[in-house]
């Protein structure tokens, strides 16, 4: 999904929004049955291991790169479905193990559990080292998340991942871009059915005719990864009630070097989105033939913090004529870090939340 700027200069960057669908058809998340398989270059495309990426980079030689990785698949070591410890909400790098079993993560805000960006009730916790591992156990306020480590791309090499809730840490990560421009990794957490056979109940997926509000916050910190390889996005899967048909991108961080999947539109620069502070360049295209709509912050723009109603960039997208055909529900929300190369270290998602109503 990411284009590689610093490549001949195909698009590398990891997709922001991967689709937008019509309001009334849009969906997010995606069940591994759906997720496309990713290849070497693009977001929907195959990891070694099934895992189904955020929505993908375009390599910087045009090529469709699986830059999100975010759903990332269970490795076949039993990483998938395995949880990480449940119920601990303590904080900290004490000593963990490489499956996250009952070990303690490092990521993990001290919560006031008053449920506001930052002061979340957090439950499940961890650290695994596997390159795909799945912790389905994990809780924001008594609402259910899935997080994944995603190690999907053919340039990783290690990571260390811990969590408690909705919060993680990149403890540490080793890995380069794929030769086609795909990121080495992407994890992240999500609510909804998105590209693992674990779900994160939290009402969706949803007809989007039903949904009221879509809210969503999420809050992250570099700690000193100010320059490096990664962005920092939301993946927003749709999709037609049954299957997965096309993604919606919002990048908070484009990295030097790494553009999104698609191409720049050239009659969206600089565009405001209702009711969402700042501006965006949108980015789209196509990854695997799905299509996708990136909204991205320029690049030195970063955004540490974000909330929106994801129907805004719904009918953002409607407005501009960047609708998905087909796509009437909204069938997960992710957010993570597309890390395109090492060394990464104490790289930190503080919270994260989604309420469907």
């Amino acid at each position: 999904m990411l284009t590689l700027r610093s490549v001949p200069w195909p698009p590398m960057r990891t997709l922001a929004l991967a689709c937008l669908l019509p309001l009334s058809a849009a969906v997010f998340g995606c069940s591994s049955s759906d997720a496309p398989a990713r290849n070497a270059n693009g977001a929907a495309g195959n990891a070694p291991l099934p895992s189904a990426g955020a929505a993908g980079a375009v390599a910087s030689a045009g090529s469709t790169s699986n830059a999100a990785g975010a759903s990332g698949a269970v490795a076949g070591s039993g990483a998938g479905g395995s949880s990480g410890s449940a119920g601990g909400a303590a904080a900290g790098a004490a000593g963990a193990t490489t499956s996250g079993a009952g070990s303690t993560g490092s990521a993990g805000a001290k919560p006031t559990g008053d449920g506001t960006l930052g002061n979340g009730d957090y439950m499940g916790s961890g650290m695994s080292s596997d390159r795909y591992y799945t912790a389905s156990d994990i809780k924001r306020n008594g609402q259910n998340y899935v997080l994944i480590t995603n190690g999907w791309g053919p340039g990783f090499q290690s990571h260390t991942v811990s969590w408690n809730g909705t919060s993680f840490t990149v403890d540490k990560m080793a890995g380069t871009a794929g030769s086609g421009g795909q990121p080495a990794s992407y994890p992240s957490v999500f609510c909804g059915q998105y590209s693992v056979m674990q779900k994160g109940d939290c009402g969706l997926p949803k007809a989007i005719s039903e949904i009221t509000s879509l809210k969503t916050g999420w809050r992250w910190a570099p700690n000193g990864n100010e320059t490096g390889k990664y962005n920092a996005a939301y993946d927003i899967w749709v999709g037609d009630g049954t299957k997965f048909t096309g993604y919606l991108m919002v990048w908070l961080r484009d990295p030097p070097n790494f553009q999104p999947a698609g191409s720049e539109n050239a009659m969206h620069k600089g565009v405001t989105v209702a009711n969402v502070e700042g501006k965006w360049d949108i980015w789209n295209g196509s990854v695997n033939n799905r299509p996708i709509v990136n909204w991205v912050r320029r690049e030195g723009s970063d955004s540490h913090e974000i909330e929106f109603d994801v129907l805004d960039f719904v009918r953002d997208a409607e407005m501009r004529g960047l609708t998905i055909p087909g796509s009437t529900h909204v069938r997960a929300v992710a957010v993570g870090f597309e890390i395109w190369e090492g060394p990464i270290t104490g790289l930190q998602s503080l919270d994260f939340y989604v309420n469907v109503k």
